[in-house]
């Protein structure tokens, strides 16, 4: 496949409500309706729940849609859960397989002492960050098993939060099954120049998350102690690709040239209009990158 044909968006501005995700199936057909009108050919995906992975890839295919890399969170600083958080992780990589995808992003669990004061690394510890490797490698290793890569998804808001916390992750885990799968917008909020850190962690990229950041916004929110919800539903840290202040074709050029993996568009809320004006805006601002153009691979 082309690059082009590689960017996904995931749904959740079409799904989130104020007391979660609406994962109802007349609510799936609504979104994916709607983001394939957008012009997307793949979209994020997970099994919802009362589903199995050939059902919801049944559904994806209604609509034109290929499965690009999901999600799987859980708490790897826990020691005594490390087993079925370790288990948990492989059945939901058995499930990727099965819905045909091979990539499934991880994360740890965003927790209270950071939401309630994000991007500043809030309770740092070192040996924490030993433990959640070795945990993450453990989920990676099951999930390989399985078929699936596993990539590190660095997430504002949880312990896997700082510059120290990532390379910490990705150098312990360095030889292992563990890949890398940056997002720009968390990587910025959190201090990282998200192009140099995907350059030097290139061979261990296996998809990556896009958005932008409002730089504006994120100081703001640092400088006020704001929280996690307020700063993603209120200040709208968050931003469509290319319509903040990253610089993300230095991102995308900083991927090794022979990349093969996924470019998944995420914005939690919209920064501009709808949903499905924020993903046709988002897909548009990408497919403008020389990095896009017609014949790139």
């Amino acid at each position: 496949m082309s690059r082009s044909e590689r960017v996904a968006i995931n749904p959740l501005p079409f799904l989130l409500e104020e007391r979660g995700l609406d994962l109802s199936p007349e609510r799936l057909r609504s979104t994916f309706d709607q983001i394939a009108r957008a012009g997307y050919s793949a979209v994020h995906a997970d099994v919802p729940p009362g589903s199995t992975p050939g059902e919801y890839r049944s559904l994806l295919a209604e609509y034109g849609l290929r499965p690009a890399p999901g999600y799987f969170g859980g708490f790897f600083d826990r020691p005594d859960e490390r087993s079925a958080v370790v288990e948990a992780a492989r059945v939901q990589a058995a499930q990727t397989a099965e819905l045909g995808a091979d990539t499934l992003f991880i994360a740890q669990h965003m927790c209270d002492a950071r939401r309630a004061g994000p991007a500043i690394g809030a309770e740092a510890s070192g040996e924490r960050v030993a433990i959640m490797a070795d945990g993450l490698e453990l989920a990676a290793q099951a999930a390989r098993r399985e078929g699936v890569a596993m990539a590190l998804h660095p997430h504002v808001g949880s312990w896997i939060e700082t510059e120290p916390e990532v390379r910490g992750i990705l150098d312990r885990t360095r030889g292992g099954e563990l890949r890398f799968g940056p997002d720009t917008g968390h990587l910025a909020f959190a201090g990282m120049d998200p192009a140099a850190l995907v350059a030097e962690y290139r061979d261990r990229v296996a998809g990556i998350h896009l958005k932008d950041l409002d730089a504006a916004a994120a100081a703001r929110v640092i400088r006020g102690g704001v929280n996690y919800y307020d700063a993603t539903r209120t200040e709208r840290v968050w931003a469509e690709p290319g319509a903040g202040d990253l610089d993300l074709a230095a991102v995308l050029d900083a991927l090794p040239a022979e990349f093969a993996g996924w470019y998944v568009v995420e914005v939690d809320l919209p920064k501009h209009g709808t949903p499905f004006e924020s993903a046709v805006l988002s897909r548009e601002n990408l497919l403008a990158q020389p990095y896009f153009a017609e014949g790139a691979r």
